[in-house]
């Protein structure tokens, strides 16, 4: 199944995982997902960073999207949210489209069509945005050559200082793999040929935690 991703990034206090597990569970257990075209969510945290991972079914039904835009239940979860989640910057956010990532790397390896079951791990580190070309030429450099058994797609999103390194890889069974292949293409290849990225505190804990996942069935 060809799939298109869209990912933003929040401020969230892990201690209200509960409460925004709850808001999106009751969200999705309504047909909007289904009219909308959404065929995954993910939620991860880092550190008091909230990553929202969407996938789409590759098209949308455009009449229903704009239906559902005046949805009163779409407007409702968006204030119910508000407690527990915050604007990345406050001070520069104006409407939802700021806590958009954009997408600068994309590889698929095996077809997800024809993948099976998959898992996602995602790594969250400090990078600015002028590094991009380099971080990209890294990648693609990586990707052409390695054999990373298991690994399936690798999206890397930008948003303000921060890298967003998503993969799906083959099962929960390799979610491990996963995240070692993560942290050795960043700590090894882009921080050997990028010094400049490494943090001021050295430290590998760059992965985030997922802590509410929907599919369709």
């Amino acid at each position: 199944m060809n799939m298109r991703s869209m990912v933003t990034v929040s401020k969230m206090d892990r201690n209200s995982i509960p409460e925004v597990s709850k808001l999106f569970a009751e969200f999705d257990s309504t047909e909007i997902p289904g009219l909308i075209g959404l065929h995954r969510r993910q939620l991860f945290i880092h550190q008091d960073v909230q990553v929202h991972l969407y996938d789409f079914v590759e098209k949308s039904d455009q009449a229903a999207l704009e239906k559902v835009k005046s949805d009163p239940r779409m407007a409702r979860l968006s204030v119910d949210l508000q407690p527990f989640v915050a604007p990345y910057e406050p001070e520069t956010w104006n409407s939802p489209a700021d806590s958009a990532a954009s997408c600068f790397y994309s590889w698929e390896g095996e077809s997800l069509e024809s993948a099976g079951p998959t898992g996602t791990t995602v790594t969250v580190a400090r990078m600015e945005p002028d590094a991009i070309p380099d971080v990209q030429k890294i990648f693609r450099e990586f990707d052409a050559t390695a054999q990373l058994l298991g690994i399936r797609r690798r999206q890397l999103f930008a948003f303000k200082d921060l890298c967003i390194h998503i993969q799906d890889h083959a099962g929960l069974n390799d979610a491990d793999a996963a995240q070692k292949a993560a942290a050795d293409i960043w700590f090894g290849r882009v921080l050997q040929d990028l010094p400049q990225l490494a943090p001021q505190e050295p430290t590998t804990d760059l992965h985030a935690s997922r802590f509410y996942g929907w599919a369709a069935s």
